[in-house]
């Protein structure tokens, strides 16, 4: 089953253009590690420094692993810790498999 993680965040009041500093070194590091790379949304309308982060997976599986590698990686963490996010939430949606095809 392909997955569809979608990351919803309110990054903290004054803070989205570090937010949008930090947001291209935690897309190259995900890049390096070859986890997937999460298409990165601001919001133009509704609640004000509205981000969405939209994360695909070719399987549950994949999913799996890549939230074990994060976990045991401390420049991870850095590099995600450095995106001053207020409230975040996670939701994880079960995908049709066409949709991870480009």
């Amino acid at each position: 089953m392909a997955v569809t993680l979608l990351v919803k965040g309110t990054i903290a009041y004054g803070r989205l253009h570090e937010f949008c500093q930090n947001v291209g070194r935690f897309v190259e590091y995900r890049q390096s590690k070859h986890w997937a790379v999460p298409e990165v949304l601001h919001g133009l309308s509704g609640p004000m420094n509205t981000v969405l982060m939209i994360f695909r997976y070719v399987s549950l599986t994949d999913w799996e692993k890549e939230c074990a590698a994060e976990r045991s990686d401390a420049d991870y963490a850095r590099v995600a810790s450095a995106m001053p996010f207020g409230v975040c939430r996670f939701n994880a949606f079960p995908t049709p498999r066409n949709a991870c095809q480009e």
